[in-house]
């Protein structure tokens, strides 16, 4: 579950570490790998509120 989470906040939407670790804190944890059921589901709620990253196109990396 810590490693679904990661790849959401990193790779969809595109959270640095500093920012992922303040949305670790605001549902009351200092780690993910203490994360309790309920601040599990908070923390996965306000990921899933987040935009997405924006998409490169293979167009955009070449220019």
């Amino acid at each position: 579950m810590v490693k679904a989470l990661r790849r959401l906040a990193h790779g969809q939407k595109g959270l640095d570490e500093e920012a992922y670790r303040a949305h670790v804190r605001a549902v009351g944890c200092e780690s993910t790998l203490d994360l309790s059921r309920a601040q599990h589901s908070a923390l996965l709620q306000r990921l899933v509120a987040l935009p997405d990253k924006p998409k490169v196109h293979s167009d955009a990396r070449r220019a």
